[in-house]
């Protein structure tokens, strides 16, 4: 493409912001969103509409006329744009959505793995089979997660991401690091081994941040944790997310940690003190502090119904779905690891092999945000943003997860049904998604 060239993604658009799904046209230069152009009011029901056997004539007709003319409006505004671009000397490649619904890609905080690799192999040829695996299933952004590991072992794979990211054609698709341990409670450590618990560090901040500043974007650790306060104020300082999780603490001490700068919590109610009526601890501090954000794995097993729905409800727009995936996504059942850990997966249920815990998931993104529709009864517009919009705010990606000027051209192509996955696009360019 000439640098005057640009691309045109037309049909129904869900920004990923909250809005109702409205036609329009995604203009895209040099792997960035140039612009918007909206060709009608929102439309997102008149396709439910037009093939509703239950309406009568004249509303399906009705129906079916303004669907009619919204097309010929997006067609009219494509042959404006595409002679605009042309009189400039420039060509306009354009995709139609046809009758799927274009939305911004997916942004997870939390995934170890997927596609039979793991983060902590610390091997680039891995690293690819997993970013390959999450991305054709919708993930355009990715905090890739390490585990409680000895120190050396964090490094490595620190180091790995690192190169990834500057030399593979996926790189893109990494946006930082979420370190997940070492500083966590014993009390704790789900699917983490104890043996590698150490007390919290600030110095490895220092340290890991400088050799690869602007990587870390997440650091979980236990509030209670010795050493504590000086790491979650050094890792703030350095803009890192400081995220409570495998944690003991009491709701005293969750509010000591605030002030020092706790904004995050990950995978809520799991691995941390549970909600007491004397005792209200992590979970009813989370659920009470406007300042903390918090993540929901959507797999079904983590989380009752009745769980996630009353966080959700409570938070708002302060929760997020994560995968939490470990390198069983999208694999068949059989005998994995996690980190130095054996796990069994059994029906797509991951746990460990030693006592029964879960041990990550096995979920996508996409998969994630089909069961949150589902079991919350919400609109795809209004699930989405805890897919895209507000996992990017948490970490202040304010350009990914999200279609307007200026963002990342990351978008998907969603069935509108079944919430699949159909097309990809990262950085203004299509990806294959054969193989999910």
């Amino acid at each position: 493409m000439s640098k005057e060239d640009k691309q045109a993604v037309a049909g129904l658009i869900a920004d990923g912001l909250g809005g109702e799904p409205y036609y329009g046209i995604v203009v895209i230069e040099d792997g960035v969103i140039e612009r918007m152009i909206k060709t009608g009011t929102s439309q997102h029901d008149l396709e439910t509409m037009a093939i509703d056997i239950e309406l009568a004539q004249a509303e399906l007709e009705s129906a079916q006329a303004e669907l009619e003319s919204a097309h010929a409006e997006l067609e009219s505004a494509l042959a404006d744009l595409q002679s605009a671009v042309s009189d400039k000397g420039g060509a306009l490649h354009i995709t139609r959505a046809e009758k799927a619904i274009i939305a911004p890609g997916f942004v997870d905080l939390h995934v170890h793995g997927g596609g039979g690799a793991d983060v902590m192999d610390a091997d680039k040829e891995q690293l690819a089979v997993m970013i390959g695996h999450h991305l054709r299933h919708g993930s355009t952004s990715i905090v890739a997660t390490t585990m409680t590991a000895p120190k050396a072992d964090i490094e490595k794979a620190l180091a790995t991401v690192e190169t990834f990211r500057c030399t593979s054609p996926l790189g893109g698709a990494i946006i930082g690091v979420h370190l997940e341990g070492p500083f966590i409670s014993p009390v704790y450590p789900g699917a983490q081994n104890p043996s590698h618990i150490a007390a919290a560090h600030a110095d490895w901040i220092e340290d890991w941040n400088a050799r690869h500043p602007g990587l870390l974007r997440i650091l979980t650790l236990a509030p209670e944790t010795e050493g504590a306060e000086k790491t979650i104020r050094t890792a703030v300082s350095h803009g890192i997310v400081a995220a409570c999780g495998h944690s003991n603490a009491t709701y005293d001490m969750m509010q000591s940690a605030i002030g020092w700068g706790v904004t995050h919590s990950v995978h809520c109610c799991n691995g941390m003190r549970p909600f007491h009526h004397r005792e209200p601890g992590v979970v009813g501090a989370i659920l009470l502090h406007a300042e903390l954000s918090t993540e929901l794995i959507m797999d079904g097993h983590h989380l009752h119904p009745a769980s996630s729905d009353l966080v959700r409800r409570v938070k708002g727009n302060r929760v997020c779905v994560v995968t939490d995936a470990m390198r069983a996504s999208g694999m068949p059942d059989g005998e994995y690891t996690l980190g130095d850990l054996d796990v069994n997966v059994r029906e797509g249920i991951a746990r460990l092999k030693e006592d029964g815990s879960l041990a990550g998931s096995t979920l996508t993104m996409q998969s994630a945000l089909a069961e949150l529709i589902r079991q919350h009864g919400l609109a795809l517009h209004e699930a989405l943003p805890h897919a895209t919009s507000i996992p990017a705010g948490i970490i202040g990606a304010a350009d990914k997860g999200r279609i307007e000027a200026g963002a990342a051209a990351d978008l998907l192509l969603l069935d509108p049904a079944a919430y699949t996955v159909q097309e990809v696009m990262l950085g203004g360019s299509w990806i294959g998604v054969e193989g999910s």
